[in-house]
């Protein structure tokens, strides 16, 4: 099944999708470890922070469409490089929000936009592009495994926060 893989070119733009994915969907994964430490320090309740969370998780849904689209338009380099730009602007910009709103702006719309625009519909398009037709129910396999290797980051980051506390380890995850 993977000989398809067996050409380097091949391979390094396999792999390359299926890293950005784990970096784009470990920092949407690892969300849960920040809910505690951001309810003590802000004083912001657990539904607060549940609602800027499940926004989230419909504009990570609801972007990624529009993510294709506009890679299909402009090409998937812009579209990853905004997202990334979006989602480590998101994550750094939330240790400063003290409010529902704030929350709902840096996790909710910011962060979840910039995961989605660096998820499965930009990179699986992208790389289709790029390999033979044989190659590519491999390649998205693999791509596709880049998700669960996310949670990698969790016992990472819990350290992280655990050393630095959560603000550095958001602002410096990314």
């Amino acid at each position: 099944m993977l000989r398809s893989l067996n050409r380097p070119d091949i391979l390094v733009v396999t792999l390359a999708a299926a890293g950005i994915l784990m970096v784009t969907m470990g920092a949407r994964q690892s969300l849960g470890l920040f809910i505690a430490p951001i309810e003590t320090s802000t004083g912001l309740g657990i539904a607060t922070i549940s609602l800027a969370l499940a926004i989230g998780q419909f504009t990570w849904g609801a972007i990624q469409p529009v993510a294709g689209a506009v890679a299909d338009r402009y090409g998937p380099r812009t579209v990853l490089i905004g997202g990334l730009v979006i989602l480590a602007l998101g994550c750094a910009i939330t240790p400063f929000m003290g409010t529902g709103f704030g929350l709902i702006v840096s996790l909710g719309l910011l962060s979840a936009m910039g995961s989605g625009a660096g998820s499965f519909s930009v990179l699986i398009g992208a790389a289709a592009q790029r390999l033979p037709i044989e190659a590519r129910g491999s390649a998205s396999g693999v791509i596709n495994a880049g998700a669960p290797s996310a949670s990698l980051f969790c016992p990472i980051l819990q350290k992280l926060i655990q050393s630095i506390g959560w603000m550095g380890a958001m602002g410096r995850w990314l």
